[in-house]
């Protein structure tokens, strides 16, 4: 289950009270499988799967220092479409001061801030979800969401074991 301190940013976001259907990572279905079943980050996965650079928009977030939250969009960069709608936590006191300012402007995805910074981390996986597809039509267009959208709760970790990122991810069909 995502950490509670996810709890005010999911209540509000797109997904309000939409359940997530835990299931196993056997479970996830290809091609998301390959994207959702790894330990590095989804960033660079999505970016070699669409041969594409990835843009961040930001739907909503906030501060509550050290704690920022921020609702998400991933897109490949070419086409703009949609690949990725996240939810996520980011623990800031756990990064270099430098890396901060980065984080908060809010025009990278924090993936790429991580590999660009050479900050060692790591992706742990926590647990694998469906969401219903209309849950998130306003954000993936109806001919692409599908029935079911799969997804991932993730923890990005540095090499001292400090969480620096709670995320919830979610695919387009």
């Amino acid at each position: 289950m995502p950490a509670p301190s996810l709890a005010p940013l999911l209540a509000t976001s797109h997904l309000g009270t939409v359940p997530l259907s835990w299931i196993q990572a056997n479970e996830v279905l290809p091609p998301y499988q390959k994207l959702l079943v790894h330990d590095h980050d989804m960033t660079s996965e999505l970016a070699a799967f669409h041969g594409d650079s990835i843009s961040l928009t930001v739907i909503r977030s906030q501060l509550n220092d050290p704690i920022y939250l921020r609702e998400v969009t991933l897109h490949a960069a070419t086409s703009g479409a949609a690949v990725e709608y996240g939810l996520i936590e980011i623990l800031l006191d756990s990064f270099p001061p430098e890396l901060r300012p980065r984080i908060l402007a809010g025009d990278t995805p924090l993936g790429t801030i991580l590999t660009t910074s050479g900050l060692p981390f790591r992706s742990e996986p926590q647990g694998f979800f469906t969401v219903p597809g209309q849950a998130l039509e306003s954000i993936f267009s109806p001919s692409t969401s599908g029935k079911i959208l799969f997804g991932r709760y993730n923890h990005l970790i540095g090499d001292d074991s400090k969480i620096f990122a709670r995320i919830l991810e979610i695919l387009p069909t």
